[in-house]
């Protein structure tokens, strides 16, 4: 149904290689003033919430390029940043 169809044990090493390529960012209080623009200012409901936050992390940390499989969940919440599909890069 959801992922990419591995075992536990594939995952493991394929976010093991991801964590030691990729530093992962700081959670900081100012994520989540930012979050909520984004939530409220684009209307956002349901479980793309989840995605405004990417978003507003990706805005706080400065991050102006968004890897994201489902490029449609994220095309109206990334206006003002690309939003590149896996496939084409």
């Amino acid at each position: 149904m959801n992922g990419l169809g591995l075992t536990a044990a594939e995952t493991k090493i394929k976010v093991d290689a991801f964590a030691a390529t990729f530093p992962l960012l700081d959670e900081t209080p100012a994520i989540f003033p930012e979050w909520l623009a984004i939530a409220h200012g684009f209307e956002v409901l349901g479980k793309q919430v989840h995605d405004a936050r990417l978003v507003a992390c990706c805005y706080v940390h400065k991050i102006d390029k968004v890897l994201i499989f489902n490029v449609a969940h994220f095309s109206r919440l990334t206006a003002f940043r690309p939003v590149l599909d896996p496939a084409t890069v």
